[in-house]
């Protein structure tokens, strides 16, 4: 089994969409795969229940912390694969999913104050992993990079001087990916499409996601 949590302190830099974009490429290839929507807004929630629509992607939400701490194991022992969403401010529903997490991904968009509230969750995470005595991976995940900027190049270079660890992988502003909110199906083209493959292929490689799984069979290119 596998838990990876997408958090960040700040609103808007794309938690939900990295949630939906993980979710559905690994449901694509079969994997047994469910979203945990800890987010009051429940927006992955509506996204897997309305738009979605396809087999094998179990969806959950879950706001009110005493339940949450209740659900988060019992669901990471009955699906292979759970990717939690968190509000874009601080509680403690947050709290209980970085806790559960095998691996952390904080989004970050160009922008000073993306960069700051990256490194406040990634120090965060690593106090939770040293209070809890236990290992809890994290990568900030760059995202709405337009290549070429200045804006985007400073995130980059930023994010490499604060010493924060991050995903080779990043995810620009493909129109695909707005699409994404009302349409049911991944990109099969373009360059989302191989961002979206890139990004769960370096997640195999961390081993956030499980080992038994077949590199060929689940993470080939998504066509």
């Amino acid at each position: 089994m596998a838990v990876i949590t997408i958090a960040s302190g700040k609103g808007g830099v794309g938690k939900t969409l990295a949630v939906i974009t993980l979710s559905a490429a690994l449901a694509a290839k079969g994997a047994d795969i469910a979203i945990l929507d800890a987010d009051p807004n429940k927006g992955a929630h509506r996204w897997a229940t309305e738009t979605y629509g396809g087999g094998n992607l179990a969806t959950y939400a879950e706001a009110d912390t005493e339940r949450l701490a209740e659900l988060v194991p019992e669901l990471a022992e009955r699906h292979a694969i759970l990717i939690a969403d968190t509000a874009g401010f601080g509680n403690r529903s947050t709290v209980i999913c970085i806790g559960a997490a095998d691996g952390v991904l904080v989004p970050a968009t160009p922008g000073e104050g993306d960069i700051v509230e990256a490194q406040k969750m990634v120090s965060f995470v690593q106090a939770t992993g040293r209070t809890i005595r236990r290992d809890i991976q994290v990568r900030v995940l760059a995202n709405r990079i337009r290549r070429g900027t200045t804006l985007s190049r400073h995130l980059l270079t930023q994010i490499e001087a604060l010493g924060l660890p991050r995903l080779e992988t990043t995810m620009s502003e493909a129109v695909a990916y707005g699409e994404m909110g009302f349409l049911p199906a991944l990109p099969t083209t373009g360059q989302a499409a191989a961002e979206i493959t890139a990004l769960v292929g370096e997640l195999w490689l961390l081993n956030w996601l499980p080992p038994n799984t077949s590199r060929a069979n689940m993470y080939e290119r998504i066509t």
